[in-house]
């Protein structure tokens, strides 16, 4: 049977994720694929790369804070706000200092709103934002709330033509890290922009249980022995167990009861998602909380079925 889980793959430089993760895909032998996340052609590190029927989560472990190390060029400004960019504008750097760049860094810590870069997928109109950046049309896209946990500049090169500095960024989901050496830029008032971005953490995935696309060709690693399941995959989530008939009722994606979690045991009434688990420990669904106005015998709604009970009995045997 084709292949189900989760690769942590350490995406190489000069390759879109989408590239990437159809790669992957194949190098496990799966019919699809896809990457809960997405690094720039310029960024390397972790990429989530689910296959099979694991594609049904990639939304689900895009989330979780994420960690990179990040270096980037002072005095430089292009229209992606990476080096890989039109060039755009000089300028001098001769005046500025490591305190300078390290007060500016610290300005972005938080709850703050960001532009996403022009040249990004974010979605203005039906349509991602680097198609109107192609076709020189201009937009303005609208702020968005994000969060950054830690800015830390961990390296600084002055120079009156051109200066360089080095950060480690701990930001939530849907933050650009080109927008945020560009706008750091613009406060210093000589501009910068991304030369080097690494991804090191996203979610509970971490490099160092990354594989590189080299190491899943080879026979030591083997791509299938690299594969997480879906169950080790989503352990962080909170946790519901059910038995017995309440599992045909959750993978047919009906609401989950209260009796039948006091049944099957798991945890108290989350407020986010949460994962419901069979008696053999298979993931059967993902689950939210119950809506206002749902009866009180409710303990949560599906979000989305994982496997539902139409599939063959030698299919779930296989994932």
């Amino acid at each position: 049977m084709p292949p189900v889980g989760i690769l942590v793959v350490d995406k190489p430089a000069g390759m879109s994720s989408r590239q990437a993760a159809e790669q992957a895909g194949v190098l496990v032998g799966a019919r699809k694929s896809g990457h809960a996340g997405t690094l720039d052609p310029l960024a390397t590190g972790v990429l989530v790369v689910c296959v099979g029927r694991a594609t049904l989560l990639t939304r689900f472990l895009a989330g979780g804070m994420k960690d990179y190390s990040v270096t980037a060029e002072l005095g430089l400004i292009t229209d992606t706000y990476d080096t890989e960019g039109r060039v755009t504008g000089r300028r001098d750097t001769g005046g500025i200092a490591l305190d300078d760049v390290k007060r500016e860094a610290a300005g972005f810590v938080g709850d703050i709103e960001q532009v996403p870069p022009p040249y990004s997928a974010v979605k203005l109109g039906g349509k991602p934002l680097y198609r109107y950046a192609r076709a020189g049309a201009p937009v303005e896209p609208r702020p968005r709330r994000i969060f950054v946990e830690e800015m830390k500049v961990t390296g600084f090169e002055a120079g009156s033509a051109g200066a360089r500095f080095a950060l480690s960024v701990t930001c939530g989901p849907g933050t650009y890290v080109r927008s945020l050496v560009h706008d750091m830029g613009a406060r210093l008032g000589c501009g910068a922009c991304v030369s080097g971005l690494r991804r090191t953490r996203s979610g509970v995935f971490r490099l160092e249980d990354s594989h590189t696309l080299e190491e899943l060709r080879s026979e030591e690693t083997g791509p299938v022995r690299a594969l997480l399941t879906m169950e080790s995959a989503t352990a962080f989530m909170p946790t519901v167990g059910v038995s017995g008939d309440a599992c045909t009722a959750v993978s047919q994606g009906k609401p989950l009861l209260k009796e039948w979690v006091a049944r099957g045991g798991g945890c108290e009434c989350p407020d986010d998602l949460f994962r419901v688990l069979d008696e053999q420990g298979r993931l059967l669904a993902l689950y939210g909380a119950p809506r206002a106005g749902d009866p009180e015998e409710f303990f949560g709604r599906a979000v989305r079925v994982i496997r539902p009970n139409t599939l063959k009995a030698e299919d779930d045997e296989a994932a």
